[in-house]
């Protein structure tokens, strides 16, 4: 996974490529310089890794981090909806009006662990 950190008028921000562009700006618009929130992301990490949980779902401001034993998904809340219960439904591909890169992408896990940890990194320095 190829990307690209930088310092901007809003704080630290995070580009990735085309396909995995949401990816960096929820790096940039959901946690920004908030270190403790990449920690506790890792620790989740680890806890899938472990058994305890088989997946999670993180909903932040503006999108939804979906965790499991092989990958993660980024998806703009605009994209998923809650049912009675609070569950969260995906909706269909048929049921998307249109596809943006900027809406949704994924990754494996060990991609993502890794480029939280390079996030932190740079963040804390």
């Amino acid at each position: 996974m190829e990307y690209q950190f930088s310092y901007g008028a809003r704080g630290p921000q995070a580009s990735l490529s085309m396909e995995q562009a949401a990816l960096g700006r929820w790096l940039t618009d959901e946690i920004g310089a908030d270190g403790e929130r990449v920690t506790g992301i890792l620790n989740n990490i680890a806890q899938i890794r472990d058994g305890i949980f088989e997946a999670l779902d993180i909903d932040g401001r503006e999108f939804i981090l979906s965790l499991n034993r092989d990958e993660v998904e980024i998806k703009a809340n605009s994209l998923a909806q809650h049912d009675d219960a609070g569950q969260l439904d995906q909706i269909s591909e048929e049921g998307l009006n249109f596809y943006d890169s900027e809406e949704v992408a994924g990754c494996g896990l060990e991609d993502f662990e890794a480029l939280l940890i390079a996030w932190l990194e740079f963040i804390s320095s």
